[in-house]
């Protein structure tokens, strides 16, 4: 049987997107490395962020709490309990714009804010240049901070290209340069910004948003709205507890020690200056929404598995994972990603997946849970899973055994795979480099 040259680079390419990753990934890891003793007394902000989590996950006193500080500050709140809900909410409160630029946010990839909203013929801009990146190449994205790590440079300027044929040096800070021109383009002519939110302090009312890149400024300071989405497993006591949060989720996403930019809000502007009257969206968005969404949360924590919910999104699983190293982004479902979000599909959607069966990639090796700032069980869970949807025995030890020695095989036959292709590539381009030395 033959294969084709197509065929050929398209195999190869996909190798070299996870050498990219992992590239990517030994970057992250060596930061953290070097900055590791610039932070005081991890161990003990670990395990106060773990206890905290199983405090407040479930805790529907603390959710109540939240929502009324956050309205007596002025804040608009809604409580969407399932996908469907998030998205009739957004829609009714963008009203009648056209244009919505909006930042990094899991919870919108989520409830597939930015497909819904093209459906109604609503353009979405992303203003993280990562996540710029992978919505013009229609990617998926592999990290939940670092979107379009696996992409090379080279990768970036073709997807540029093809989008709107500009022709830009595959040289970083050229990319990123043409990216921020295009992006500040669309911010300036747009109305309503859409963000995350890092975490909710619910005895302040406050709602914090960490980032790098400086455009969540621009999407709070939109003169009609800003419209922040936020999972209501992202509730913290206080800000004393999301602060602490805060640090321990910039150190595991990126290996620096603090964000460029740490906002807090907790209403929008506001003066008193003339005769103690109070006016409100003085500067800024005339109006803060902020959108709780549950979407099976609720039913994750009812069915047992609550410390699935403990997660911060930091991704940190994914830079020590042996079967991410391998599989990349295609071990996951839908915009989860890594084994916590293969578990947490499942149990949120029931999904079936499709025929790689993500659920039993997981080689049980526990180096997730090892690098986890908040020690979540991923290979338990998924465990607990596999003998809930066996796919070989209804015995749970014959399953267990079947799924480990299964995995591991498709753990080998795809690291055998990566790394010839990968050889493959080098003998591509020492051949390239001997023809164009030749000539």
């Amino acid at each position: 049987m033959s294969i084709s040259f197509d065929k050929i680079s398209n195999l190869v390419g996909e190798a070299e997107q996870i050498n990219a990753l992992r590239n990517a990934f030994k970057t992250v890891k060596k930061r953290q490395k070097e900055n590791l003793n610039r932070i005081s007394n991890l161990d003990a902000r670990k395990k106060r962020l773990r206890e905290v989590k199983e405090k407040c996950i479930g805790n529907q006193e603390l959710l109540d709490l939240a929502v009324k500080n956050l309205i007596n500050n002025g804040i608009k709140v809604h409580i969407a309990k399932t996908k469907d809900d998030a998205l009739s909410i957004i829609l009714n409160e963008i009203g009648d714009e056209k244009l919505i630029v909006k930042s990094k946010s899991n919870v919108s990839k989520e409830i597939g804010l930015n497909k819904f909203l093209e459906s109604k013929n609503v353009e979405v801009i992303e203003t993280d240049i990562g996540d710029r990146i992978i919505q013009i190449s229609r990617d998926k994205p592999s990290h939940p901070t670092g979107p379009a790590s696996h992409l090379t440079r080279y990768d970036i300027a073709e997807i540029l290209f093809e989008h709107d044929g500009i022709i830009v040096d595959p040289d970083p800070e050229k990319l990123t340069q043409q990216f921020r021109e295009e992006i500040s383009g669309h911010i300036n002519n747009s109305k309503i910004g859409i963000t995350g939110a890092n975490a909710i302090a619910a005895e302040e009312g406050a709602i914090m948003l960490l980032h790098n890149e400086g455009n969540v400024l621009e999407m709070m300071w939109r003169p009609e709205k800003h419209i922040i989405l936020a999972g209501i497993d992202k509730i913290y006591p206080d800000i004393d507890e999301a602060l602490n949060m805060a640090k321990l989720q910039t150190y595991y996403a990126t290996g620096s020690i603090i964000t460029s930019f740490i906002n807090i809000i907790s209403g929008p502007s506001k003066t008193a200056d003339i005769e103690k009257k109070l006016f409100k969206g003085i500067h800024g968005p005339k109006e803060v929404c902020l959108i709780l969404v549950d979407n099976a949360r609720s039913q994750i924590v009812e069915k047992g598995f609550k410390e699935l919910l403990y997660c911060i999104g930091c991704g940190e699983c994914l830079l020590n994972c042996p079967a991410y190293d391998v599989f990349g982004s295609k071990y996951g479902a839908g915009s989860f990603l890594g084994g916590k979000g293969v578990a947490y599909s499942k149990l949120a959607n029931e999904s079936d997946f499709d025929n790689s069966n993500p659920l039993y990639l997981c080689v049980s090796c526990g180096h997730c849970t090892k690098h986890c700032p908040v020690s979540i069980d991923t290979p338990h869970i998924i465990n607990k899973l596999r003998t809930m949807y066996p796919q070989k025995f209804n015995d749970p030890y014959l399953e267990l055994s079947y799924d480990f020695l299964d995995s591991h095989v498709k753990w080998l036959k795809e690291t055998v795979r990566i790394e010839l292709l990968l050889l493959i590539s080098k003998i591509m381009k020492m051949r390239q480099f001997n023809n164009n030395t030749r000539k």
